[in-house]
C-alpha cells in the first residue's frame, strides 16, 4: 500500500467534497474513504457541513484536515460556494488543491464551472445512486466533460450511468465497496451481550433489518412479514425482531411513532424491538441470525455486505445492485419490493432450513472478503486519483520504482 501512496505523496493535494447533514451509507463511504487516504500521508481535505455527522466525525481525526461550510449551495452556479472555495483555497492551503473530488454529483454544478478556469485541477465524483433522469443533454455534457472520471460502486450503477449520462465507458470507474475484515470478523465478536440487550437467548432466532427510519428502507413491509410469521409460527419457535436505526437528521415526518402504531395494531409489541442508532454494527450483525434489507430501491447497500461478512444470511429487495451483492441467490435471497409477503415466504424458507442458513452465511462472507476488501478499495482510488493527476499534467512517478519524481503542474491560488 505505501508503494502505491509513494507516487502521490508530495503531489497529491485533494479537497473532498461532502455536504450533507445525513449520516448515511454515502456520508460514511466518504468519511471512510478519506481516513483511509489521509492515513496513507496524503494531503486530504474534507469540506462539510458544519455541525453535520461527518463533520463530528472527522474534525478530531489527525488523518484529515475538515473544512466546515456554514451554509448548503445550491446545485448550480452558486456564488457564495464559489467565494468560500476560493477563500478556503487560498487562505489555508500553502500550495493549493490540486485535485478535488466530490460524494454528490448534484453538487457538479455549482463546482464544475468555477474549474473550467483551472484546467490543471483534476475533478471526480462519486455517484452513490442510481439516476432517472436523462443527463445527456447539451447543459449536462458540457458540464461532465469538466469531469475527469466518475467512480461507481458496482457495474450496476455503471450501466446506469452510461444509459442516462453522455459520458464514455472509460471515464467511469467502478470501485467496489471495501471492509475492514480485521473488524468485521465474526470470530472477534460475541454476540451473546447483544442478543440479550434485546431480549433474546441463543434459542431464539432473531431477523434484523438496519438502515434509517424512512419508508424507502421498507421497514414497514418489515412488520407486516413480522406479523405473519408470527401468526403462523410453527410449534416451539421463537422469533425476534429488530429494527436498528434512527430517522433522518432533520426530517419533519415522525415515521418512526407510525411504524411502532403499525406494531401495536399487530399486537406484537414483545416481538418486535426499536434499537435505534448503533455504532458496534460488527456486534449488531453477528447477534443476527437473518438480516433483512427490504428497501424500495438501493443502489448497493453497504449495510447488505456487512451483515455478509459477518456470515448472515442475507433478504434483500431486486433491483439496484442486488445481482452482483448475492449472485445467482447462493450468498442471499431476493424479494420484491413492498412485498410482505414474498419476504414472509423468503424468510419462511431460511427459518425452515437452519443448515442452508448457516452455509448461505459462511458463503457470503467468503464471497465478500473476495470481492468487496477495503485495501482493494484504497488501491484502486489510488490509481484512479493518480491518473486524473496525470491528465492534468502533475507528472507522477512508477509506485514500483518509489517517489523520485519532482512535482510538476498548476494549482488553484
Amino acid at each position: 500500500m505505501s508503494q502505491w501512496a509513494s507516487a502521490l505523496r508530495d503531489r497529491l493535494d485533494a479537497l473532498v467534497v461532502c455536504l450533507s447533514h445525513s449520516w448515511g451509507g454515502l456520508e460514511q463511504v466518504a468519511a471512510h474513504d478519506s481516513m483511509d487516504l489521509g492515513s496513507l500521508d496524503l494531503k486530504i481535505r474534507v469540506l462539510c457541513l458544519e455541525g453535520s455527522p461527518i463533520h463530528e466525525t472527522l474534525v478530531h481525526r489527525k488523518e484529515v484536515t475538515v473544512l466546515p461550510l456554514s451554509f448548503m449551495p445550491s446545485n448550480y452556479f452558486d456564488l457564495k460556494l464559489r467565494h468560500e472555495l476560493q477563500s478556503l483555497l487560498q487562505s489555508r492551503l500553502q500550495s493549493g488543491v490540486n485535485l478535488v473530488h466530490t460524494h454528490q454529483p448534484s453538487l457538479l454544478g455549482s463546482i464544475a464551472p468555477w474549474l473550467f478556469q483551472y484546467p490543471q485541477v483534476a475533478l471526480l465524483a462519486t455517484r452513490h445512486i442510481m439516476n432517472n433522469h436523462n443527463k445527456k443533454d447539451f447543459f449536462h455534457r458540457l458540464l461532465y466533460s469538466r469531469l475527469d472520471y466518475l467512480i461507481v460502486m458496482s457495474h450496476t450503477l455503471r450501466d446506469n450511468v452510461l444509459e442516462t449520462h453522455g459520458l464514455r465507458e472509460k471515464s467511469i470507474k467502478v470501485i467496489n465497496l471495501g471492509l475492514d475484515f480485521d473488524r468485521f470478523d465474526p470470530d472477534k465478536v460475541n454476540s451473546a451481550n447483544q442478543r440479550k440487550l434485546w431480549g433474546a437467548d441463543s434459542d431464539a432466532v432473531v431477523i434484523g433489518l438496519v438502515g434509517r427510519i424512512d419508508p424507502a428502507k421498507g421497514q414497514s413491509t418489515f412488520i407486516k412479514a413480522a406479523a405473519g410469521l408470527l401468526k403462523s409460527r410453527r410449534k416451539g419457535e421463537r422469533l425476534k425482531f429488530v429494527i436498528v436505526g434512527e430517522e433522518t437528521l432533520g426530517s419533519t415526518g415522525n415515521h418512526l411513532e407510525e411504524l411502532k402504531q403499525m406494531v401495536a395494531q399487530f399486537r406484537i409489541e414483545e416481538y418486535i424491538t426499536f434499537a435505534g442508532y448503533q455504532e458496534n454494527i460488527p456486534e449488531v450483525m453477528r447477534a443476527f441470525d437473518i438480516f433483512v434489507m427490504p428497501s424500495r430501491q438501493e443502489a448497493f447497500g453497504l449495510v447488505a455486505i456487512e451483515a455478509m461478512a459477518m456470515e448472515c444470511p442475507i433478504v434483500i429487495s431486486s433491483g439496484g445492485s442486488a445481482e452482483e451483492i448475492i449472485g445467482k441467490e447462493e450468498f442471499g435471497l431476493k424479494v420484491h419490493p413492498d412485498d410482505a409477503f414474498d419476504l414472509q415466504r423468503q424468510l419462511r424458507h431460511l427459518l425452515d432450513n437452519p443448515l442452508e442458513r448457516v452455509k448461505m452465511g459462511q458463503k457470503a462472507r467468503e464471497h465478500v472478503i473476495q470481492n468487496y476488501d477495503r485495501i482493494k478499495r484504497v488501491k484502486k482510488t489510488l490509481a484512479v486519483y493518480q491518473n486524473a493527476l496525470r491528465r492534468r499534467g502533475v507528472v507522477m512517478s512508477d509506485p514500483k520504482l518509489g517517489d523520485s519524481t519532482p512535482r510538476a503542474g498548476g494549482w488553484i491560488r
